[in-house]
């Protein structure tokens, strides 16, 4: 007797579910590493700013600004557009420059409007400019200070009063910083500085006649800096002095 032929039937492939336990070490081994990053970042801003300096904090609120699409406003704009009116209604312009900086800002003059050649006291009209100027500055003083340089050209000098340029350049300064005291502005925030001929706008060597006397007249100059400081109290007031 014939028996039918049995076709086994396929096997049912079972199907494993492996299940992943999870025990929380890759979760905190990422926030770890987070947190070093954030850190590692803080102390190299740190480092950068080991040193008080206005000039970089105010570099990094306008980039700042910039980077999250605002529009960074200087906190000289308005000092900067009233000094400028000033020297316009003087008619000073080409006697006068204004620079605005990160941290301040600077005026430079040349030295005859201000005073002779050869001489250290303030000309009648140069100490009315310099009132007004300083009237304007006095009102920005909080956390800032005034350096005056004195700069001379290349040419020697040699007299009872000034043994050499460097006498000269300072005692132009002093008079400038003693004109400022005189109006109000703070003894304490007042450096006044004498740089002689080392530090000339444009180098003389190897200018002759029309050029050179340009030139000269050039690197003979007063600077007025207003510089923002950190970390450094200024006295906020003294009292106005006669000179």
């Amino acid at each position: 007797m014939n028996h039918p032929t049995r076709i086994p039937k396929p096997r049912r492939k079972l199907s494993r579910h492996v299940e992943e336990i999870d025990d929380g070490e890759g979760n905190w081994l990422i926030s770890y590493a987070d947190l070093m990053t954030l850190l590692w970042g803080f102390f190299v801003i740190l480092s950068a700013f080991s040193e008080p300096n206005a000039a970089k904090f105010e570099k990094l609120k306008q980039e700042t600004a910039e980077a999250m699409g605002g529009k960074y406003e200087s906190p000289y704009n308005t000092i900067t557009d009233t000094l400028r009116k000033i020297i316009q209604e003087l008619h000073l312009e080409q006697q006068v420059k204004l620079e605005q900086l990160t941290d301040g800002l600077r005026i430079t003059a040349e030295s005859g409007t201000f005073f002779d050649t050869g001489s250290a006291g303030l000309l009648p009209n140069a100490q009315d400019i310099l009132v007004r100027l300083a009237s304007v500055l006095k009102d920005n003083m909080a956390d800032h200070r005034i350096l005056i340089e004195g700069h001379t050209d290349d040419v020697p000098i040699a007299s009872m009063a000034f043994p050499s340029n460097w006498e000269l350049s300072l005692r132009r300064a002093s008079e400038v910083v003693r004109l400022f005291e005189s109006v109000g502005i703070p003894h304490a925030a007042l450096r006044p500085i004498g740089v002689a001929d080392v530090e000339p706008l444009v180098n003389p060597a190897g200018l002759a006649d029309e050029e050179l006397k340009t030139a000269r007249a050039r690197n003979r100059r007063v600077v007025i800096r207003l510089q923002r400081t950190i970390g450094q109290p200024v006295t906020k007031s003294a009292s106005p002095r006669v000179p």
